[in-house]
């Protein structure tokens, strides 16, 4: 409840200070690239991401925790420096595989699904830093021993900070890379990513 109270406080600082921002340049200073009052932003992510697990319940030598991950973010983006959107994306958390006798192993798979409201602002040129609270599913699947298994769990209290690069190749496109730091509250866990970004202009 603490968490939620806390992110909560900051969205309202952060659209509070949104109020008094002065509009942007409208033509971008390095490339002359003429910018529209508003408009929308879709993107898409994919990179390397890491799982720190608040306890191992499996030794270590058994568990996966770096995979590729996804992500898909859709932002509104005014004349203002204040940025807003909604996210998501899959990330696998972790792999288990385990041999239990000579004839039988299992295979156990945790991924998640977020669901993000996202507040950006963009501190220099082509830099931004978002935070973003919001929901998570995650779901677990476990194969080997009979019948596959199958579980999942909303995760309520999540919360997810990242920092972005996005450099305009053109009036539609642009490439950059992010660095992101998401915090499950279901399991007290977090995650760290590493993505390569694509977005347009819509």
């Amino acid at each position: 409840m603490r968490k939620i109270i806390i992110t909560a406080l900051l969205c309202l600082i952060v659209f509070s200070s949104a109020r008094a921002q002065k509009p942007d340049s409208l033509v971008h200073p390095a490339s002359d690239i003429s910018h529209p009052k508003s408009h929308f932003t879709l993107a898409f992510g994919a990179g390397w991401s890491h799982y720190f697990a608040n306890m191992d319940l499996v030794p270590a030598r058994n568990v996966q925790k770096d995979f590729i991950g996804t992500s898909f973010r859709f932002m509104w983006e005014p004349e203002y420096r204040l940025s807003l959107g909604l996210e998501t994306g899959f990330y696998r958390i972790f792999r288990v595989d385990s041999t239990l006798t000579a004839e039988y192993s299992m295979q156990s798979r945790m991924n998640v699904v977020p669901l993000f409201l996202v507040i950006r602002m963009r501190i220099v040129d082509n830099f931004y830093l978002s935070i973003a609270p919001g929901l998570a599913l995650q779901y677990t699947k476990i194969t080997g021993i009979g019948p596959e298994i199958t579980s999942h769990q909303f995760s309520m209290a999540n919360f997810e900070a990242t920092a972005s690069y996005f450099y305009p190749v053109s009036k539609l496109f642009l490439v950059g890379g992010e660095a992101r730091v998401m915090y499950f509250g279901k399991t007290n866990d977090t995650m760290f990513s590493l993505n390569a970004v694509f977005a347009i202009k819509l």
